[in-house]
């Protein structure tokens, strides 16, 4: 009988430890490695070297591949792995902490000698990552309640996700940079598969994510009369030259003005000759076509001024009629 019974508990700690063991690679990076502290400097030394290297190659300098050296949706992946490997809430505000501590400058460290800024390079730590770093104190602390796997577990983890997704968000208004719209993908759902173990909580997670970004649009979303812009046209191009005096008019009110500007030699030094210039600061009021008619004396010359939003920027043409 005494053995019978020492049969079927051995039985029951092999199932135990079996159902303990991580089913797949997201399992063994969301709480999967046993995560001492040797371990997480070596971790932090290795990203920190391996991204100030990424940041060093010329060809994909200011491309989505180097994102991860300026960017911040790769650190919430880091962090997250970090918390959920960790022992305590005090353990994951440290580990997080000093993680940051370490990677963010070794990354400058390992490009100063290769970048025309040098050292200054660091400027970039402390306006912002030196900020990022305190802030992984208590956000390691908060954090470490995602493994509790409770309803909250899934409203903490929604600010995460709402981080990450406005950065991919970004790659579809930018040009080149739908490759981060795909990063930003795969760690979203790396975030929500691997940090949560139900599908209950996952999708409170997204609901209160949904939630939160749409909050943050309407607090601060930017309204066209924040975007502003300059342009400016040569308009001997278009033949209204100083040879007469030329008048203009448009709906764009006095903000659109013709400028006599005097011409410059090869030297930079100011001639007798003056030219016009078409010279208008907008906002993101006025995108759209504008009617803009140019008068001297009985002749007038009738022309277009197409002015088109483009991502982050805009775009900006001139056409007269002959």
């Amino acid at each position: 009988m005494t053995e019978q019974k020492k049969e079927d508990s051995d039985k029951k700690e092999k199932k135990t430890k079996k159902s303990e063991q991580p089913k797949n690679i997201l399992d063994k990076l969301f709480g999967g490695i046993n995560l001492t502290w040797p371990k997480l400097i070596i971790f932090a030394i290795v990203i920190g070297v391996l991204v100030g290297i990424i940041m060093c190659i010329p060809a994909i300098e200011n491309t989505p591949l180097t994102d991860i050296g300026a960017i911040m949706y790769w650190w919430v992946l880091f962090g997250v792995i970090i918390i959920m490997n960790s022992k305590s809430n005090v353990d994951s505000a440290l580990k997080c902490f000093i993680f940051f501590l370490i990677s963010q400058p070794l990354i400058y460290l390992v490009e100063a000698p290769f970048k025309e800024m040098g050292w200054g390079l660091f400027g970039y730590w402390r306006q912002t990552w030196v900020w990022w770093t305190l802030a992984t104190i208590p956000m390691g602390y908060i954090g470490y309640w995602i493994k509790k796997q409770k309803n909250y577990s899934a409203f903490i983890l929604a600010p995460a996700l709402v981080l990450v997704a406005l950065e991919g968000a970004s790659g579809f208004t930018e040009k080149d940079s739908i490759l981060r719209s795909i990063f930003c993908a795969v760690i979203l759902i790396a975030l929500l598969l691997g940090a949560l173990k139900s599908w209950k909580l996952r999708g409170i997670s997204v609901v209160a994510a949904i939630v939160v970004a749409f909050a943050v649009y309407l607090i601060d979303a930017p309204k066209p009369e924040d975007y502003h812009f300059s342009l400016s046209y040569d308009m001997g191009e278009y033949g209204v030259t100083t040879e007469k005096e030329w008048t203009v008019e448009s709906d764009l009110g006095d903000h659109l003005e013709l400028r006599q500007e005097p011409v410059y030699d090869e030297d930079g030094n100011e001639t007798e000759e003056k030219m016009y210039y078409l010279v208008f600061q907008g906002t993101g009021n006025d995108f759209g076509e504008h009617e803009v008619t140019f008068t001297s004396g009985e002749e007038v010359k009738h022309c277009q001024l197409s002015i088109t939003k483009d991502g982050r920027s805009h775009t900006n043409e001139l056409n007269c009629k002959e």
